[in-house]
């Protein structure tokens, strides 16, 4: 299938098939980090200022809550949220 070939509906309907499958996959990286995660937990993310670290303070189904090292909170999808690996 060559993409120049599609019709304009033919884009549309892959266009929401290629959407349906990324939420699909976030929605399970989602379950897998919640399965993970615990009150307290230390864990990293990106932001717009770069790298953030901090401490779980509580878990949505959708959404969790961090403290970062500033003192800052932030809410975000499970799925931007990687846990801190013990050495």
């Amino acid at each position: 299938m060559r993409i120049e070939d599609l019709t304009l509906d033919e884009l549309h309907e892959l266009n929401e098939l290629v959407w349906k499958r990324i939420e699909y996959l976030r929605l399970q990286n989602d379950i897998n980090v919640l399965s993970q995660l615990r009150l307290g937990q230390k864990v990293h993310f990106k932001a717009k200022e770069g790298q953030v670290f901090g401490v779980v303070i509580k878990i949505n189904k959708k959404s969790v809550v961090v403290v970062s090292d500033d003192n800052r909170q932030w809410k975000m999808p499970p799925g931007l949220v990687q846990i801190m690996k013990d050495v």
